[in-house]
């Protein structure tokens, strides 16, 4: 890990990169572990809608940008639930970073890949369209994934294609395609892809962090800019 690390930091390279068309000055880190209150049913596409354009609003120079390792609300339901013989727990623990950016903005691979897995995830509160691409790079091995895109995104490529750096991977898909989500990139680093062929835990139970951690490093190590 450490020198995945090491690699990732001396050629990291700019969040421009990934977003070549948004236009932003700053990256802004936000919390929703603490900042945001899902209603009684955690149904939030509509709060989740007005609270990010709220704080875009206020900045509108900045790519907003969050949660790595951020206990995510909006996974306390049953669906992500697992009771042992003496607890239960959520998994609800953010494994990757998630940019709020608009719908049908472009997405571009920061460096070159083999496309993985090219799926509809089309389960809710799933990724929807993903698609997962294989690095070499700095004498590593590591994949990058790229959820909530469009469904049109997955006509653009085949598994096994050669992506070069800053080539178009797709766009960022509407709520009603992309797991119904605000539209987001959810941008996650693997180190190992544990057999998966059509998706990638996003998630984890607070109990395996450690673990996790080790698996889906900090996406911020690939990229320039803090967040």
């Amino acid at each position: 890990m450490e020198e995945f690390k090491t690699m990732a930091r001396n050629n990291a390279v700019s969040l421009h990169n990934l977003f070549p068309k948004t236009s932003f000055s700053e990256v802004l880190k936000i919390d929703m572990a603490t900042e945001l209150s899902p209603d009684s049913n955690y149904d939030t596409v509509v709060e989740l809608g007005y609270f990010i354009a709220e704080i875009q609003q206020k900045n509108p120079h900045a790519l907003l940008a969050n949660g790595y390792l951020e206990r995510r609300k909006f996974y306390t339901t049953e669906a992500y639930k697992r009771t042992t013989a003496n607890k239960s727990e959520y998994r609800n623990i953010h494994l990757g970073t998630d940019f709020w950016v608009p719908a049908q903005t472009p997405v571009h691979t920061p460096f070159d890949g083999k496309v993985m897995i090219l799926q509809d995830n089309n389960f809710p509160k799933d990724y929807g369209p993903t698609l997962v691409l294989e690095h070499h790079f700095g004498g590593q091995l590591f994949y990058t994934l790229y959820g909530h895109l469009s469904r049109e995104s997955l006509l653009l490529h085949k598994k096994g294609k050669m992506l070069q750096a800053d080539e178009l991977i797709g766009f960022i898909g509407k709520p009603e395609e992309n797991g119904n989500w605000e539209p987001h990139l959810h941008f996650q680093i693997l180190m190992d892809l544990l057999g998966n062929a059509e998706n990638f835990p996003g998630v984890a139970f607070p109990s395996e962090i450690e673990k996790w951690k080790t698996i889906c490093p900090d996406p911020s190590l690939l990229f320039v800019e803090d967040f």
